[in-house]
C-alpha cells in the first residue's frame, strides 16, 4: 500500500527554499506528499509564493506557534524549517521530527549572517548543512553537508547565489530521502534479486517496485507491468517512484535512462550515449586510447575475406563481438584453425548484429579482476575488487559462474590500481558524463602492467552477489546518494569475511540447454541459518513448484565455501552444473 505523507514547512521571509522544495516535488508529480506552510510573518513574500503554488498556508504570531505545534505535530510526517526566524522551544523539538538548513559547514558560523561571516573572513571554502533541530541553535545531528570552494574573484552577491544553488538542489532531495523512498528495480536476474533484497532491508525504503523480475523474487516488492519503457516511466511516476535502478546492459543500451529522465525520475544507469562504453567494444577501445588507458592491441573486422590477413597481425589472437552478447561474445583458443572457424561464425552473425562487427585482440596473460566504480556526475566511489570466473568445465566463456569479493592483490598492483582510478575519474569528468551510473572495469594485471580488458556500465553478475554481501552499508543510501551527487559522504562498511558466490546453471550452458526442469530441496537452505543466501537468476513458479527458465538458475552466496557446496549438492536438479573455485 502506498503511504501518503504530510510536510509542514515553516518560513518567515522570501521563501526561496520553500519554492525549491515545492517545485521539486511538483515536477515529479508526487501526489503522495501534501504540503502546508506555517509562517509567523503574514506579510512575508513566502505567502505570495504559497498562493501562487496553491499550497495552503497558516499565519500564527510567535506566541501561538508552540501550542499549535504541540497540538498538531502528530499530523505531520516531517517539519521543515526554511528561513524560519524563531528559535523553537525544547518541548517542541523533543516531540517533533524537524529539520533545518544552514548556510555554513556547521559547527562553524552558527546563527545569523553565516554567509557574510565566511565571506569577510576570507574563508577558502564554505557550504551548507542540513541537520535535525534540537533546543540549541544549529547544534542538532547533521544529516548532510556539501562543501564548495570560495573563488577569489567572487563578490558577496555571487557567493550567496552559489550557496542558494546548493540549498535549492540538496534540501528537497534530503527531504525525499528522510520521508522514505519509492524505488523501482528494473531487471530479472540474480543481480537484480540481490539489489532488491538489499534495498528491501533499508530503513529509508517506503515502497519497492519491480519490473521484469523472475518468479523467484517477485514477492519482495510490487510488480509493475508495462508494454514499453515509456509506459514503464509513466507507471513509475504514477507510483511516485523517487529512484529507479537499472540492472542489465540491454535496458541501458536501448535508452531506458533517457526516457526516465524525461519524466523527472532519478535513475542509476548510463544513458544511451554512455552505454556505448559497453554496447560497442570498438567505441570503448577508442575512449581508452584517448585517455592513455592501457588496453590490448586490436583490429576491427567485418568481412570473412579479411580473416587470414587480420589474424596474421596477432601472435595470440582473441576474438570479441563488438556488441552485446550477455557476456558470451569472447572466444580464445590455442588452435588457430578453431579461432578462424569461430571468427567466421561471428561475422556470419552467430550473435546476431552484435558479432557482425568483431574485434581481434592480442591475448593478455595475467591476473584478472573486476572493479566497480559508482559515479554521480561529480564524485566517484570505488568498491573493493572482485573476481569472477567465466569459463565452464569445458573452458567455454559464460556470463559468469562464480565470484569472490574482495579479491586481494599485491602492493605493486595496488599502486597500479590507484593510478588507474585517477585515469578513469579524469575520463568521466572530461567526457562530461552527468547521469549517475556504475562503471565496471574488467582488469588484468600483467608482467607489463595493468590493462583494461573491457568496460561495462552496470554491476556484474555474479560479482554483484558477492560484492553486495561484502559491503555492509545501507545499499539504498549508496544508490540514492549516487543518484543525487552525494557520494562523497559515503564511507564503506565491510564484512569481516570474504564472500563467495557459486552459480548453479543448466548443463550445456552457454550452449543449448534444457529448461522447465524442477528444482527441489531449496528449502534446505534454512538449515544453514545465515551462513548462505540464495538468489534466483531465472526461474518460474508453477503449482507452487520452482522450475528452471535459463542457463543460469540460482546463485548461492556466503563466507564459507564448504557450506555453499554442501548446500548445492543437496539441490535436487537433474540438469545441475557448477564449477569449483
Amino acid at each position: 500500500m502506498l503511504n501518503n505523507k504530510t510536510i509542514l514547512i515553516m518560513a518567515s521571509g522570501i521563501g526561496s527554499n520553500f519554492e525549491a522544495i515545492i517545485k521539486y516535488f511538483k515536477q515529479r508529480k508526487r501526489n503522495d506528499i501534501k504540503f502546508q506552510l506555517l509562517t509567523n510573518n503574514e506579510n512575508a513574500p513566502v505567502v505570495k509564493k504559497a498562493k501562487k503554488l496553491k499550497i495552503p498556508y497558516l499565519y500564527l504570531p510567535n506566541e501561538k506557534i508552540k501550542s499549535y505545534l504541540l497540538d498538531n505535530n502528530f499530523e505531520y510526517d516531517l517539519i521543515v524549517l526554511a528561513g524560519f526566524m524563531k528559535i523553537l522551544d525544547e518541548e517542541v523539538t523533543s516531540t517533533s521530527k524537524i529539520i533545518n538548513i544552514h548556510p555554513s559547514l556547521l559547527p562553524k558560523y552558527k546563527g545569523k549572517e553565516a554567509i557574510q561571516r565566511a565571506y569577510f573572513n576570507k574563508d577558502a571554502h564554505s557550504g551548507i548543512t542540513i541537520h535535525y533541530v534540537n533546543e540549541k541553535v544549529d547544534e542538532g545531528e547533521i544529516i548532510y553537508q556539501k562543501k564548495i570552494e570560495i573563488e577569489a574573484n567572487w563578490s558577496l552577491d555571487k557567493f550567496e547565489k552559489e550557496i542558494h544553488k546548493l540549498e535549492h538542489y540538496y534540501y528537497p532531495r534530503i527531504i525525499d530521502y528522510i520521508l522514505g523512498l519509492n524505488v523501482l528495480v528494473v531487471g530479472g536476474g540474480a543481480r537484480e534479486h540481490v539489489i532488491a533484497q538489499k534495498i528491501s532491508q533499508s530503513k529509508h525504503l517506503n515502497n519497492l517496485f519491480l519490473y521484469d523480475c523472475n518468479d523467484g523474487f517477485s514477492d519482495i516488492g510490487i510488480q509493475l507491468r508495462a508494454k514499453n519503457y515509456t509506459a514503464l516511466a509513466k507507471a513509475a511516476r504514477e507510483k511516485n517512484v523517487s529512484l529507479a535502478i537499472i540492472g542489465s546492459e540491454n535496458y541501458l543500451a536501448a535508452g531506458i535512462v533517457d526516457i526516465f529522465k524525461k519524466y523527472n525520475i532519478s535513475v542509476i544507469g548510463a544513458d544511451k550515449n554512455t552505454s556505448k562504453l559497453e554496447s560497442s567494444k570498438l567505441y570503448a577501445k577508442k575512449i581508452m586510447h584517448k585517455y592513455f588507458i592501457n588496453t590490448s592491441k586490436y583490429e576491427k573486422i567485418t568481412k570473412k575475406e579479411s580473416i587470414d590477413k587480420v589474424l596474421d597481425n596477432f601472435k595470440n589472437p582473441v576474438i570479441k563481438a563488438d556488441g552485446l552478447t550477455g557476456g558470451k561474445g569472447c572466444y580464445l583458443d590455442d588452435d588457430i584453425d578453431e579461432i578462424k572457424y569461430q571468427l567466421k561464425m561471428y561475422l556470419q552473425g552467430v550473435y546476431g548484429k552484435a558479432s557482425k562487427t568483431s574485434l581481434v585482440e592480442e591475448r593478455l596473460y595475467g591476473i584478472e579482476a573486476s572493479l566497480f566504480s559508482f559515479f554521480d556526475g561529480e564524485n566517484i566511489l570505488h568498491f573493493p575488487l572482485c573476481k569472477d570466473y567465466k569459463q565452464n568445465q569445458q573452458g567455454l566463456n559464460t556470463g559468469g559462474l562464480a565470484s569472490i569479493c574482495p579479491f586481494k592483490i599485491n602492493e605493486e598492483n595496488e599502486k597500479l590500481l590507484d593510478e588507474y582510478k585517477d585515469k578513469i575519474f579524469e575520463m568521466l569528468k572530461n567526457e562530461k558524463i552527468k547521469n549517475p551510473f556504475i562503471l565496471y572495469s574488467g582488469l588484468i594485471f600483467t608482467e607489463k602492467g595493468l590493462y583494461v580488458l573491457e568496460f561495462n556500465v552496470r554491476l556484474g553478475d555474479p560479482e554483484a552477489q558477492s560484492l553486495m554481501n561484502y559491503v555492509q552499508n545501507d545499499w539504498l543510501e549508496i544508490f540514492y546518494k549516487c543518484a543525487n551527487r552525494m557520494l562523497k559522504t559515503i564511507e564503506l562498511v565491510l564484512n569481516d569475511e570474504r564472500q563467495y558466490c557459486i552459480v548453479v546453471a543448466s548443463k550445456g550452458y552457454p550452449g543449448p540447454i534444457k529448461t522447465d526442469v524442477e528444482l527441489k530441496n531449496l528449502e534446505l537452505l534454512n538449515e544453514y541459518d545465515k551462513d548462505a543466501n540464495l538468489y534466483f537468476s531465472n526461474v518460474e513458479i508453477k503449482y507452487d513448484r520452482i522450475f528452471s527458465a535459463s542457463g543460469r538458475v540460482v546463485s548461492v552466496v556466503g563466507a564459507n565455501k564448504g557450506i555453499i557446496y554442501e548446500f548445492i549438492k543437496k539441490i535436487d536438479f537433474e540438469e545441475k552444473m557448477f564449477i569449483k573455485i
